[in-house]
């Protein structure tokens, strides 16, 4: 005979997953095959080093929320990371020198928005993918700020039957589109080659 008073195990599991989202992680990423050559590979060949990449997103604990549920939504390996890596394959792609030590520029990051959004619509849903990255590039000699700039990707997409496998596609899209902002924008090809580009400006 079961005391009174206890509910049976199963009936305190259901009502437990009932009240509690889910979390999903996304393996979201910057592949090397993805990314091509641009303008940045027209400064010579410099040592780069990614110094410190930091998080300065208001929300660091997930990248969106679940439509549905309102569950969690993360990435499955720390945004910083991320965005390391897609800065080293942006610029070993464009045929510079990753280094750790001695290097000709050095490379700071913020990650200040790194999100994805669901937008419902009349009859359709939209998800909204958005990465912004400020990066500082110091020369590696004298310690000079050459540039300080921020870079944003976007990538919108409309639905019309939900999908989770469509979430990551939004994310690492806009992070692509960041890091083709970046690898053609003159002022950044001025300062990596270790110039103040005259028309550099300070992010705002």
């Amino acid at each position: 005979m079961r005391p009174r008073g206890l509910a049976p195990v199963s009936l305190v599991l259901a009502l437990t997953l009932a009240g509690c989202a889910m979390t999903t992680a996304l393996d979201v990423g910057y592949p090397e095959q993805g990314a091509n050559r641009a303008l940045l590979a027209s400064a010579a060949p410099r040592r780069v080093q990614i110094s410190d990449v930091v998080d300065h997103r208001m929300e660091t604990a997930r990248v969106g929320t679940k439509p549905k549920d309102g569950g969690d939504i993360v990435t499955s390996r720390p945004v910083v990371d991320i965005v390391r890596e897609a800065l080293g394959v942006e610029m070993s792609k464009n045929r510079h020198v990753l280094v750790s030590d001695r290097p000709d520029v050095v490379l700071t990051a913020a990650v200040e928005v790194f999100r994805l959004d669901a937008v419902q619509g009349y009859r359709s849903l939209q998800y909204v993918g958005e990465a912004i990255i400020a990066l500082t590039v110091v020369d590696g000699s004298t310690g000079d700020t050459l540039l300080t700039r921020r870079y944003v990707g976007i990538r919108r997409r409309e639905v019309d039957k939900p999908d989770e496998s469509q979430w990551r596609e939004v994310l690492d899209t806009a992070l692509a589109r960041a890091m083709h902002d970046l690898a053609t924008d003159p002022d950044l090809v001025a300062a990596v080659g270790g110039s103040r580009a005259p028309s550099a400006r300070p992010a705002t």
